[in-house]
């Protein structure tokens, strides 16, 4: 019987995070009503040629016009036409008027509608009704509830085409992307509330910010050929931590 060479602890370390990912993703998709059946059929189609680009285009318009209502809160929390003497984002119509959703849209500058934006704005969280039927600013972020598979679509897609490029750009000498995090494996969960208070403050401003640079970089209506994309994301997680059995027998080594 031929004696097959152990894997290296690299080798084994990347087969183990490749079937931690795909269980990551399927136990996501799973606990968002994904069926099985979905889940299997885009495995089995994947690198077909033109099997699902119908559907995948039908994603990119949905995911644009996701992008732009974030444009859309963006301008209304920015733009000095729609807010009051103290920055406030001021109360908006759903008809028309210099104080409308339809002035908002025009001058947000996006491709959406307004008739699509306002029914965005009505299923949203980050927007609530007074009593005349009026818009009223909540959140400067734009959440839309059950957008979860898609938000996670989107955010994935341009993560790991972030580590692709580092990789390349580490082999080629070039400027890396940024990366990186800051990872506490054990800490007290009764204890931490302050930080993640602190951490979401000053991350929110800080975005607040880099939103405001980057927006001011949008190419209107370009024919350009090298036009792309530039985005930054930041998020904060906690989890409980498995069993410390393993610390003492690591499944990984050979």
């Amino acid at each position: 019987m031929t004696k097959h060479p152990r894997p290296s602890f690299s080798a084994l370390a990347i087969q183990q995070g490749a079937v931690v990912l795909v269980e990551a993703m399927v136990r996501f998709l799973r606990n968002n009503d994904i069926s099985k059946n979905l889940i299997l059929a885009s495995v089995r189609s994947h690198g077909r040629s033109n099997k699902s680009r119908g559907g995948t285009r039908l994603y990119r318009e949905l995911v644009l016009a996701y992008e732009d209502m974030g444009i859309v809160l963006s301008t209304w929390f920015s733009l000095p036409k729609f807010l009051d003497r103290e920055g406030r984002p001021l109360v908006l119509s759903a008809h028309g008027g210099r104080l409308s959703i339809g002035s908002l849209v025009r001058s947000s500058r996006v491709k959406i509608s307004v008739s699509v934006a306002v029914e965005l704005l009505r299923r949203s969280s980050s927007v609530k009704m007074d009593s005349r039927g009026n818009f009223v600013a909540v959140k400067r972020v734009f959440v839309l509830p059950g957008f979860e598979i898609p938000r996670a679509a989107l955010v994935m897609e341009r993560y790991f085409d972030t580590l692709r490029k580092n990789s390349s750009a580490q082999r080629n000498g070039t400027n890396l992307l940024l990366e990186r995090n800051c990872h506490v494996p054990e800490v007290d969960v009764r204890r931490i509330r302050p930080i993640l208070r602190d951490i979401k403050g000053r991350g929110t401003a800080f975005m607040d910010s880099v939103d405001g640079d980057i927006e001011a970089h949008r190419i209107r209506r370009s024919r350009r050929k090298r036009v792309g994309e530039l985005g930054v994301l930041v998020f904060a997680w906690t989890r409980p931590s498995k069993s410390r059995q393993s610390k003492a027998n690591p499944r990984i080594l050979p």
